[in-house]
């Protein structure tokens, strides 16, 4: 609900008009200013940012646009971002009810982190007892999530089923969601195979989006809407990377309070738990 509110807001797109041929359109986001002009069609990709085309002075940025060739720097960026929105996810689940997550309050438990890794993959892959939109309308979602960083990257269709593969089977499956549950069969298959259709229609439907001045129906709101939920990840790694502008530091550290042996004091004093298992990401920013 927050990035669609804040997907209204980042794209402004006015006074556009547009024909089956060319369109112009006006470049939006707080960092263009002047107006471009490109061929689309319905059935074409997304336009690249290619310096040596014609929008090489003003060129879209990468999350409305694609690479004209492999951007690892990008893919790397976009897959930091799906660590931290992955991270946010996790902890959003230990909220929602264990009928939802089948989670139960051992799986809460983050006490003995890499124990229960290591018994979840060792136990898996099993065939889960998740209700059918996770399995069947989430997860394939979140794989054309992953498919789709990959081709605004520049990487063809197979490139991004294999990131998406890699992502979705080793990063989430036996990675992340490995630490509260045992590995899911359903997940490994339908999440990449899925997911690799569902995010080419993801990335086509931009395309057609975007040719048509960022409009749905007529809606420039239920254009942005749109082109958020189409590549969150790309439109939230816009905003971090343009809120930062400057150097970022991001460390873990495993000591309680973040090492401040005061803080910590007053909060044993206090009557405060002391838990001996502690992670703890610090991200230090120098904004500009």
């Amino acid at each position: 609900m927050l990035g669609c509110s804040l997907s209204m807001s980042a794209l402004a797109w006015n006074d556009v008009t547009a024909s089956y041929d060319t369109y112009t359109q006006p470049i939006f986001l707080h960092a263009y200013t002047e107006t471009v002009q490109y061929s689309a069609s319905s059935s074409a990709p997304l336009p690249t940012a290619d310096s040596d085309n014609e929008l090489r002075n003003n060129p879209l940025p990468l999350h409305l646009s694609g690479s004209p060739e492999k951007d690892w720097d990008y893919l790397l960026g976009q897959s930091y971002t799906i660590l931290g929105l992955s991270v946010a996810t996790v902890g959003l689940m230990t909220l929602l009810p264990e009928s939802v997550t089948n989670w139960d309050e051992e799986d809460r438990n983050l006490s003995n982190l890499g124990k229960k890794w290591w018994d979840n993959v060792s136990a898996g892959p099993v065939w889960d007892e998740d209700a059918h939109y996770l399995n069947y309308i989430m997860h394939p979602y979140f794989g054309g999530v992953y498919y789709t960083a990959a081709r605004h990257s520049g990487f063809n269709e197979w490139e991004s089923f294999l990131y998406s593969a890699t992502m979705s089977t080793f990063f989430w499956e036996y990675g992340v969601e490995a630490f509260a549950e045992v590995p899911s069969i359903q997940d490994i298959i339908v999440t990449p195979l899925f997911g690799a259709a569902v995010g080419e229609w993801m990335y086509q439907t931009e395309a057609e989006i975007t040719a048509n001045g960022g409009e749905v129906m007529g809606s420039e709101s239920l254009g942005n809407v749109s082109l958020f939920l189409l590549n969150p990840v790309g439109h939230i790694h816009y905003w971090m990377t343009n809120w930062w502008e400057g150097d970022t530091e991001v460390s873990f550290t495993y000591t309680p309070w973040f090492g401040n042996t005061e803080a910590a004091n007053f909060a044993l004093d206090a009557g405060a738990n002391y838990d001996s298992a502690f992670v703890g990401l610090q991200v230090r920013l120098d904004l500009n």
